[in-house]
């Protein structure tokens, strides 16, 4: 036992973590974000929930990413152009309407600068990442441009939710038909850089599941609080 203790202890955390089952922590992924979309609709928990939002996207960015791609210097410089391009093209979009369209951002999501919150390019990286997942897990496919398909789809859900959460809102009732247009352009370019610097893990069900997992909990969360039916 004292030897097996030693061994464990002895253990890095990239060790430690791959001894999880990975069966237990889709299933703890499942429940979370459940669980989250359903006090969402039911409008509990509210005082909880609302901080933990940036935290939240940002762990599961960094989740994602974890989760996708091999660790490399080449790796971490693509993400960082691709956190600090993105929030540059958010500052742009807030302050000219181009290229997403006229919207901004509440004050649910933290610390703004130039009016874009600095969690934004992380729900960008959560995005890429685990689109990409997807694309790898489920066809088995390097393709980018399926990849940023996964990635506008990832967001058309994502609008709606972000809207019913206070999270930003747009100047017109549903977003325009440019919001999405970018999503895809600016998605794709993310993935060809990415292509060029990192390599993709084999083994994607755990990023997969993530999106997934996210995806359900937008959709919840919006017709939960929009239909009213579950509020207390």
């Amino acid at each position: 036992m004292n030897g097996q203790l030693k061994m464990d202890a002895g253990l890095t955390l990239n060790e430690w973590l791959t001894r999880i089952p990975e069966r237990a922590v889709i299933v703890a992924m499942y429940i979370f974000f459940l669980a989250g979309a359903l006090w969402n609709a039911l409008g509990v928990l509210q005082d909880v929930m609302q901080p933990m939002t940036p935290f939240v996207l940002a762990g599961s960015a960094v989740a994602a990413v974890w989760w996708t791609y091999e660790y490399s210097r080449k790796m971490l410089l693509a993400l960082a152009v691709i956190f600090l391009g993105t929030w540059a093209i958010e500052a742009l979009g807030v302050a000219t309407t181009f290229p997403f369209g006229t919207y901004y951002y509440t004050e649910q999501l933290g610390w703004q600068v130039l009016g874009v919150s600095v969690v934004i390019p992380f729900a960008w990286l959560l995005v890429i990442a685990a689109s990409d997942a997807v694309v790898g897990h489920f066809f088995g496919r390097l393709s980018c441009v399926l990849a940023a398909i996964f990635a506008t789809l990832f967001d058309f859900f994502l609008e709606f939710a972000a809207d019913a959460l206070n999270l930003w809102h747009w100047s017109s009732r549903f977003p325009p038909l440019e919001n999405y247009a970018s999503w895809f352009v600016i998605s794709l370019a993310a993935i060809l850089l990415l292509r060029d610097n990192a390599q993709r893990k084999v083994l994607l069900k755990l990023p997969a599941h993530l999106y997934i997992a996210m995806v359900l909990y937008f959709c919840i969360t919006f017709f939960g609080i929009k239909s009213g039916i579950l509020h207390l």
